[in-house]
């Protein structure tokens, strides 16, 4: 699913608006961390942390969408 799409339908569901705005901050910090030409073990541990937040997030954003809007996702 799109993020515009996203972005619009967060507009009518707070819940959504915050799970998006969280996703987009993980979003950002990976993007901070992997721009470094080396990682050390940790900052990989960190940015693999990381991802699987956003996914759990993604994951619950489509379910509420699924919920909210009875849009299939699947």
């Amino acid at each position: 699913m799109d993020k515009e799409v996203i972005k619009e339908i967060s507009k009518k569901y707070p819940d959504i608006k915050e799970l998006f705005e969280k996703h987009q901050a993980l979003e950002r910090e990976v993007a901070q961390i992997s721009q470094k030409g080396y990682l050390t073990p940790k900052e990989e541990l960190k940015v693999k942390e990381l991802k699987k937040e956003k996914l759990y997030i993604k994951e619950l954003i489509y379910k509420l969408i699924k919920k909210y809007e009875g849009i299939n996702i699947d």
